[in-house]
């Protein structure tokens, strides 16, 4: 895609930043594939998931039929398309999400004692036991611990250790979304989510990244926290699916 292109679709996602944040941070990080563009939609290709925008039902169809047959994973950042879509992609997993994001280019760490530590493929494993990978099988961690291998290899997982005992963890999903944040059950009430979030805030800074992430609409603890921290809560949803 050339240049002059690229432009024009960043400052028409840019009209809409809380709703198209995740879009912008994608292709920010160099991460996403413009696969199609429109005037009035455009179709990403990011780390093998494909995030669909369009204005109208002929453009989201359009762009629907240039998703391979084979794709797992799909986002729409309109839900409006849901009911258009699901029966076409036939996912076994529909999840709503707003995106949040912090706009600032810093944020204090507090000096609470801890270690931090880069997770090593090698040890990401074994965080498995402390978490779920969402649209995966509870009895089944395998493809979480692989997942998580993914993630630490990419250098993306970090773990939070009191006199070299695990606390917490909390790393950046595929498409660059902050996630993954767990902390062990010895550690928990102790306000060590509220520190791991800003640390995956502080890491996103570092790399000269938008630190966003995506809140499902019911979980009201985690908004507050987010709002806390000085994140924007986007108004809009999108919407995963999983197949």
């Amino acid at each position: 895609m050339d240049k002059d292109t690229l432009r024009q679709l960043t400052r028409r996602l840019e009209e809409k930043k809380d709703l198209n944040i995740n879009l912008l941070a994608a292709l920010q990080a160099g991460i996403a594939e413009v696969a199609a563009v429109t005037p009035r939609g455009c179709l990403l290709h990011t780390n093998g998931m494909w995030q669909l925008s369009a204005e109208d039902v002929p453009t989201a169809l359009a762009l629907y039929a240039r998703i391979p047959e084979d794709a797992t994973m799909l986002s729409l950042q309109q839900t409006e398309w849901i009911e258009l879509i699901e029966p076409r992609f036939r996912p076994r997993c529909v999840e709503v999400y707003h995106n949040v994001w912090y706009a600032e280019q810093e944020i204090e760490l507090p000096d609470t004692g801890a270690e931090v530590r880069t997770v090593t493929a090698e040890d990401a494993p074994a965080l498995a036991q402390y978490y779920h990978l969402p649209g995966t099988p509870v009895d089944n961690p395998a493809e979480t611990a692989e997942y998580l291998r993914q993630r630490a290899a990419e250098g993306v997982l970090f773990g939070v250790y009191f006199d070299g005992v695990l606390a917490g963890f909390v790393g950046t999903h595929d498409e660059g979304s902050i996630g993954i944040l767990t902390v062990a059950p010895a550690f928990r009430r102790r306000g060590l989510g509220t520190y791991l979030e800003r640390l995956a805030i502080q890491k996103a800074l570092e790399r000269g990244h938008i630190p966003f992430g995506q809140v499902t609409p019911g979980n009201a603890a985690s908004l507050a926290l987010q709002r806390s921290l000085g994140m924007t809560v986007s108004r809009e949803r999108i919407c995963w699916m999983d197949r």
